[in-house]
């Protein structure tokens, strides 16, 4: 490794907070790159030049030109000298500091380098989800071997889990911890990687007890997780649209809606914007999503709605009016739904 101004100015700083004389960093030729005396820096340190040409401590007891009295000891790292750490001042004095003022050294420096390496790591995971996220063809050698560097196993159906939410709290933070295959679509939208249906399940029930998670899209196990991903936001998209009430769509319950086709869409997207032309429009909308969603059950629509069964009839018998379409008709509540689907 190379020790960098950074990191040596770090060092410095360190311990001249607890030592009591000034202290210099050199790199591995012997130039100060970090110091307590910042006139100093840049320039060639001749004892420090001395101690990396004998890999060990070397001592100047008197002043000369360009070098002050003091130790200097080598920094080793894997039996490669990266630097000299030396401490000015009378030897007598300083050398019981220089063993301490290394080893803090060293251990700083290994510090730095394991928080560089897991950025790294860090950087190489955001990457390869990136890719995996938005990669709609077969995986190559390539994602597959960094899948493995990250410990993912690729090999595996995926099922992606899309959490829509309203803030990034404390709860949102530990469950992407404890889950720790994720990623941060944006700042409201985190997308989960989960194989394993036991995981799945047990995340999706603390994703719905959050509170400040607002919707729940789940995928269906696909080899290229993207598909899946691209199925969460495509039933989140339907689902609010036919039941908005609801915290939690299923690609598997709603695949059939997704999947519709219509070759004249414009017809039956025209019976809702009869609807919205009226001046009940979100009243009548919101009647007919609960009356779906309770089954065509007039008592408990009413109860959702929290309006009198009469009040429920009027509504269906005006919705019928509007449309042309009967509510209480099975298969002419089926072009309303249709309709709310299609509604842009």
């Amino acid at each position: 490794m190379k020790l960098s101004k950074v990191i040596a100015q770090n060092i410095v700083e360190e311990m001249m907070s607890v030592v009591p004389y000034n202290i210099n960093v050199m790199n591995e030729e012997g130039v100060i790159i970090g110091s307590g005396d910042s006139s100093r820096i840049g320039n060639i340190h001749g004892g420090a030049v001395e101690a990396i040409r004998k890999k060990a401590l070397n001592i100047i007891y008197d002043e000369r030109k360009g070098v002050k009295p003091g130790v200097n000891e080598p920094i080793i790292i894997d039996g490669k000298v990266i630097g000299v750490i030396g401490i000015t001042g009378y030897s007598d004095e300083v050398k019981k500091f220089i063993k301490l003022v290394r080893v803090t050294a060293v251990l700083l420096i290994e510090q730095a380098e394991a928080n560089e390496k897991n950025q790294n790591i860090n950087l190489k995971r955001e990457r390869f989800f990136y890719d995996l996220v938005n990669r709609k063809i077969p995986y190559d050698e390539k994602i597959l071997k960094i899948a493995e560097d990250c410990g993912f196993n690729i090999s595996k159906k995926h099922r992606a889990i899309l959490a829509f939410i309203s803030n990034v709290s404390k709860e949102i933070f530990q469950l992407r911890k404890k889950y720790i295959f994720n990623y941060e679509l944006n700042t409201n939208k985190i997308v989960f990687f989960i194989a394993d249906d036991y995981k799945c399940n047990s995340l999706i029930n603390e994703l719905k007890l959050c509170r400040d998670v607002e919707k729940i899209g789940i995928g269906e196990k696909e080899e290229i997780f993207a598909i899946s991903l691209e199925n969460t936001r495509k039933v989140i998209e339907i689902g609010e649209k036919i039941k908005p009430n609801s915290k939690i769509y299923n690609y598997g319950e709603l695949k059939f809606f997704i999947h519709l086709y219509h070759k004249n869409k414009d017809q039956v997207t025209n019976l809702i914007s009869n609807i919205d032309k009226s001046e009940y429009k979100i009243e009548l909308i919101q009647t007919i999503q609960i009356y779906v969603e309770e089954n065509g059950q007039i008592n408990d629509a009413a109860l959702r709605l929290n309006i009198h069964r009469n009040t429920l009839n009027y509504r269906l018998e005006r919705i019928k009016k509007l449309t042309g379409k009967d509510p209480k008709n099975f298969f002419q509540l089926f072009e309303l739904f249709c309709g709310l689907i299609w509604k842009e």
